[in-house]
C-alpha cells in the first residue's frame, strides 16, 4: 500500500513539512536545556546531581504523562487539539523561564515542560500515519528527519543567541516557532478530530491498555527503548559538562559537540529505515545499539578533546531508532490503539529520565568515566532484548 513520492499533491508535502517541523519543535524542547546547562550550573551554583535533576525532571514528566494522554487521544478521537494543547503549555513553559531566578523555579518550569511535550509523539505519530495512510512507510521517515532537523539546529541557535543574550533568551526564542507551527497544524489537519459516536463507543482504558500489553512485540518495543534511554538520556546530557571539565570547551565548541549528534542523525534515519526494510526489527535494533554502547565508551574515556566531536558525531550516526521502532510498531501492532501503543513505547522510554540522575550520583563518587561505563551496560542489555523481537522473515 505504499505509494511513491510523485503521487503526492503540493498540500500533501505542505502537511508532511508542517508535521514533521512540528516534530523537530518537540525533540528539540526535550533536549533544550542541555546545550546552556553549562551556564545554568554556573549561574544557579549547582552541584553534578542538581545538574543531572534538571536534565531528568523532563523526562520524568513525560514518563508520568505520556500513556494517560495517549489513551486519551485514542478514547476521544482529538488528537490534534492535544498536540497543540500540549507543545503551548510546553512552549510557555520555556518562555517563563526567562524570570526564572532560582534551582526550584527551573526545575517545576521544566517539569511543566516535559508534562506538555508528552502529547506530540502519540498524537503526531498518530497524525501522520492517519494523514499519509498509503505514504505511511516514506511519510514516517520523513517526520522522523523533522525530529533531528529540529534537535540539530536549536544548539547552533542557542550557541549564537546565548553569548549576546544569555541563556534564558536563548530558551525563549527556541520557544517562539510554536507561535507559528501550532495555529498551522490547527489549520491543515482538519479531519483528524473524529471522536467515537454513540454507535462506536470509546474504549476504556482497561481495554486499551490490554490491547497494548498482550502484545509481545510491542511490550518488547517498549523494553528496548526504556534500555536505550536509560543509556542515552545521560551520554548526550553530560557532554557538556564532560567537555567543559575535561577539556575546557566553551559554549561555542558544546553546542557544535551536541549539534554534529543530532545533525549526524538527519543522514541516519533514512539507513534506519533501510536496515528495518532489509533485517526486520530484529537486526536493524541490535546492530546500531551495539555500535552506540561500543562509542559511549570511546566517549567517555576520550582522552583528546579533538576527538570528542567526531564520536559525538558517529553516535548520532548510529543511535537514533526512532524510525525503527514506530515503523515496527505500527507493522507489528494492532491500528486500532496505534497512539496508545506509542504512548506505552514512550512512556517506557520516559524511564531514560533515571539516567542522567544515576549518571551524577557516579560521577560524584567514582568519576564521568564510570557513568559511560553505565550508560553502555544498559544500551547493550536494550541490543539483547532487540533480539526476542522478530526478524525479516517474520514481517513476511
Amino acid at each position: 500500500m505504499t505509494a511513491k513520492s510523485h503521487d503526492w499533491n503540493i498540500g500533501d508535502y505542505v502537511d508532511l513539512g508542517i508535521i514533521a517541523t512540528t516534530h523537530g519543535l518537540s525533540d528539540g524542547f526535550s533536549s533544550l536545556l542541555v546545550p546552556v546547562l553549562a551556564l545554568i550550573v554556573a549561574e544557579l551554583g549547582l552541584s553534578a546531581f542538581e545538574a543531572g535533576t534538571l536534565l531528568s525532571i523532563n523526562n520524568a514528566a513525560m514518563l508520568l504523562f505520556l500513556y494517560p494522554l495517549s489513551m486519551l487521544a485514542d478514547m476521544t478521537g482529538h488528537k490534534k487539539r492535544l498536540l497543540i494543547l500540549g507543545l503551548s503549555v510546553s512552549a510557555a513553559a520555556f518562555l517563563s523561564m526567562r524570570l526564572a531566578g532560582t534551582f526550584k523555579t527551573v526545575a517545576i518550569l521544566a517539569f511543566v515542560a516535559g508534562a506538555g511535550n508528552a502529547t506530540y509523539h502519540p498524537c503526531g505519530t498518530a497524525l501522520t500515519a492517519q494523514r499519509f495512510y498509503k505514504q505511511r512507510a516514506i511519510a514516517i521517515s520523513l517526520h522522523g528527519l523533522g525530529g533531528n532537523i529540529g534537535t540539530s539546529i536549536m544548539p547552533l541557535v542557542q550557541s549564537a543567541v546565548v553569548t549576546a543574550m544569555g541563556w534564558r533568551n536563548a530558551l525563549a526564542l527556541c520557544a517562539l516557532p510554536a507561535a507559528v507551527l501550532l495555529p498551522l497544524v490547527g489549520i491543515r489537519f482538519p479531519k483528524a478530530e473524529e471522536p467515537y459516536s454513540k454507535s462506536s463507543p470509546a474504549p476504556s482504558t482497561r481495554g486499551l491498555t490490554r490491547s497494548v500489553v498482550r502484545n509481545q512485540n510491542i511490550v518488547l518495543l517498549g523494553l528496548v527503548y526504556a534500555l536505550k534511554a536509560m543509556g542515552s538520556k545521560g551520554m548526550i546530557g553530560f557532554v557538556p559538562l564532560l567537555a567543559s571539565q575535561r577539556f575546557s570547551m566553551g559554549t561555542t565548541a558544546i553546542g557544535v559537540t551536541v549539534s554534529a549528534y543530532y545533525t549526524a542523525g538527519i543522514v541516519a534515519k533514512p539507513l534506519m529505515g533501510l536496515l528495518y526494510n532489509r533485517y526486520g526489527a530484529r537486526w536493524a535494533l541490535a546492530i546500531p545499539l551495539l555500535l552506540t554502547a561500543l562509542l559511549a565508551l570511546a566517549l567517555g574515556f576520550c582522552p583528546w578533546a579533538a576527538m570528542i566531536v567526531p564520536i559525538a558525531a558517529l553516535l548520532g550516526a548510529v543511535s537514533p531508532i526512532s524510525p525503527i521502532i514506530l515503523t515496527a510498531a505500527a507493522d507489528l501492532g494492532d491500528e486500532q490503539v496505534l497512539a496508545s501503543s506509542v504512548g506505552f513505547i514512550y512512556t517506557c522510554q520516559g524511564l531514560g529520565f533515571l539516567s542522567p540522575l544515576i549518571g551524577g550520583w557516579l560521577i560524584e563518587r567514582a568519576g564521568m568515566s564510570t557513568s559511560y561505563v553505565f550508560y553502555a551496560v544498559a544500551i547493550l542489555a536494550g541490543a539483547w532484548v532487540a533480539t526476542r523481537l522478530p526478524g525479516r522473515a517474520a514481517r513476511e
